[in-house]
Parts: structure tokens; sequence; C-alpha cells
């Protein structure tokens, strides 16, 4: 059980993050999260299969051009993933 005090800061809280967060806020309130969008999956998907084709290539004609831009590719797909690119 929170305390009277623990309460109170948390409606501090919860009143900020819905001031500036009104969508998210929205969405955490109906319970459920948000789907990724379907450019954000495409994108994601095509740079890890074109990552993942140029660094096979790259090995099997043993090509350092190649293992070089899948190398890229792959730092690419890494940064993407990790960002919140195509999120709202």
């Amino acid at each position: 059980m929170l305390s009277h005090h623990d309460r109170q800061e948390l409606e501090k809280i919860e009143r900020w993050f819905e001031l500036t967060e009104p969508a998210l806020a929205a969405r955490l309130r109906a319970g459920r999260p948000a789907r990724p969008p379907l450019l954000r999956l495409t994108v994601l998907l095509t740079l890890d299969i074109v990552a993942g084709l140029l660094m096979l290539l790259g090995m099997v004609l043993n090509s350092p051009a190649l293992l070089l831009t899948g190398m890229l590719t792959v730092t690419m797909a890494v940064i993407v993933h990790l960002s919140r690119f195509g999120q709202d």
C-alpha cells in the first residue's frame, strides 16, 4: 500500500506525463501498446535481410567491398532498430 505522500507524487507525475505526452498517456490508459507502423516494420526487415545477404555474399565471393558494405548496412540496421524511427 502506498503512503499518502507517494500517491500525491504519483499523481503529480501522471499530470505532468499527460501534459507532455498526451498520445502516449492515452495509449497507456487504454492498457495496450500501440503496434509499430507497417512502414517501420518494412524498413527494419528490409535492412536486416539486405545486410545479411550482403555479408553472406561478401564471404562467399571473398569480396572485401561486399563484406564492408554488409557491415555498414548492419550498423545502419542496428541504429534504426535502436532509434524511435517511425514512432510518434
